[in-house]
């Protein structure tokens, strides 16, 4: 179940914000903050682990109404941080659990990340796995920060590929209803899934 101690934090108290370090910034609020450290605050944070459970989460938030603050690694220094835009939101942490470097594809040159993998995570992936010399990834000033965060939010690095929105490939995107949008060429049919898995199960489409 993701209705525990590992995946919620129910926040009720300034202590639960208070405590932080630079390099693990508060999931409820924004480090650099321009309005008061409690303004804009979550009322919780959970943290899935999978596609299913991102889907479970939004249906449970639009049956009953609820406002969600999606993010990443909650680094967005000069956009803001995990601090919702609607006080008393539940912020959904993507990044605590689902952070694998699902694929990188040498001969086409692209990764397959999820949301919490950070531009250091992905480096130290291509030096682990000796992909260095085949992939460079194009790095913004703040590498700790997501690499999929930091593509959603218009970010750039220094390289002929710097502009990361207009780089990406596709994205696999829960709706509010919990139903799964592909985009890209993971949006067309794999002729080789299988049937009997959901979507989220699937090998994306190669072709």
């Amino acid at each position: 179940s993701i209705i525990d101690e590992a995946n919620v934090q129910v926040i009720d108290s300034y202590d639960d914000i208070a405590q932080e370090e630079y390099m693990n910034p508060s999931k409820a609020h924004d480090m650099f903050h321009v309005l008061e450290k409690t303004h804009f605050v979550s009322s919780a944070v959970v943290a899935p682990r999978t596609v299913a459970d991102v889907q479970e989460i939004m249906k449970l938030a639009n049956e009953f109404e609820i406002p969600v603050w999606p993010f990443s690694k909650g680094r967005n220094v000069g956009y803001g941080g995990a601090a919702p835009r609607v006080p008393g939101s539940i912020g959904i942490d993507m990044g605590r659990h689902m952070n694998r470097v699902v694929k990188v594809d040498t001969e086409n040159a692209y990764a397959l990340v999820e949301p919490g993998v950070s531009y250091f995570e992905l480096h130290e992936y291509l030096v682990k796995h000796n992909l260095r010399d085949k992939v460079w990834a194009d790095v913004p000033d703040l590498g700790g920060g997501s690499v999929i965060g930091n593509t959603l939010e218009r970010g750039v690095g220094y390289t002929p590929y710097g502009d990361h929105w207009m780089m990406h490939c596709g994205l696999e995107v829960v709706m509010p209803d919990g139903s799964l949008l592909r985009t890209g060429m993971g949006a067309l049919p794999n002729p080789k899934a299988d049937k009997s898995k959901p979507a989220h199960e699937q090998e994306p489409n190669e072709s």
